[in-house]
């Protein structure tokens, strides 16, 4: 393998805490959007030719648009999430290598591993 693999988990968690923002403004845009079409439920009338002829492809149309406001607001709320989780698990993967290391870390000695001058350490 070529290259060299580099994480730095503080800078990933910072850019996703920016999407964690673009998510908040996200949710804030749906329920403003949804909050904008109540006024317009009766655009197309209630009674006659044209409202029995457009309100159903309205309604129809205004559902579309609700679904996909949700569906735009999921998504980035649930690629954030994903993001956190996998920040986590490596942040975790981490800790528990180096507090590995260090253990292994503390038990070498000059003579040898942890066990004093057993005859296996340099002289």
């Amino acid at each position: 393998m070529a290259g060299r693999y580099y994480y730095d988990p503080d800078l990933i968690e910072a850019l996703n805490e920016q999407m964690r923002e673009i998510a908040t403004l996200t949710q804030s845009m749906t329920e403003e959007f949804v909050d904008g079409l109540a006024p317009t439920v009766r655009w197309p009338g209630t009674e006659g030719d044209f409202a029995e002829k457009a309100g159903p492809q309205e309604r129809k149309e205004r559902q579309f648009a609700k679904d996909t406001m949700f569906s735009i607001r999921d998504a980035v709320v649930s690629v954030t999430d994903a993001m956190q989780s996998q920040i986590d698990m490596v942040k975790h993967r981490r800790d528990t290598n180096v507090e590995g290391i260090d253990q292994v870390n503390s038990t070498i000695d000059p003579n040898g591993m942890s066990g004093g001058d057993a005859g296996h350490g340099r002289r």
